[in-house]
């Protein structure tokens, strides 16, 4: 009989994850700035801290779809800071048995976008006009991608340039991305 309890509590436990994610969803989805979603999940008292990144993920799969392509999760954002790990499965490897460069690129433009979209206001936009991929090494395995973008001091300025770091577990470079940005900043 144990085994029932188990399946219940498991089933039990999954819609409640599914609900509070829709609702988190539908009260933070209008939110353009992906911050207040990140810290509406990590201050909500309801997310356990390990499901954050999932239930991130999801939301952003659905502003994003393209996205869902890749299975990734968002491990840390802050103002201007983005990182997220991906590994490396059937569905994102290529006939060589390594990442494909394309979930490569997604997961580094995903990455870096999310680091430029914490510094942008309300009426701000940016939208993504070039990609340079370096690929120094092949990915394999657990990989973890970060950008770092210093803070828009020049509110004239139309463009930005950002890179993202794609690692393996070694803490080797897999990858190099250079994204660059056409900003339009309003006043506020």
């Amino acid at each position: 009989m144990q085994p029932i309890f188990i399946a219940v509590a498991a089933v039990i436990g999954l819609l409640s994850v599914l609900l509070i994610s829709k609702r988190i969803t539908k009260t933070m989805s209008s939110a353009r700035d992906p911050l207040k979603i990140w810290d509406g999940l990590t201050h909500s008292g309801v997310v356990p801290m390990r499901l954050r990144g999932w239930i991130f993920s999801t939301i952003l799969g659905f502003a994003n779809p393209y996205s869902r392509s890749i299975n990734f999760r968002i491990t840390e954002l802050r103002k201007g800071t983005a990182c997220g790990v991906m590994r490396e499965t059937k569905s994102n490897s290529n006939p060589f048995r390594c990442v494909h460069a394309a979930a490569l690129i997604c997961f580094g433009e995903t990455v870096g976008g999310l680091a430029v979209f914490t510094l942008l206001g309300k009426k701000d936009r940016a939208i993504l006009t070039n990609i340079n991929a370096e690929y120094i090494k092949v990915a394999r395995g657990l990989l973890t991608a970060s950008s770092l973008v210093p803070a828009i001091k020049d509110r004239t300025a139309n463009e930005l340039v950002n890179e993202v770091l794609i690692k393996n577990a070694k803490f080797e470079t897999v990858a190099k991305l250079t994204l660059t940005w056409r900003l339009d900043l309003k006043d506020e």
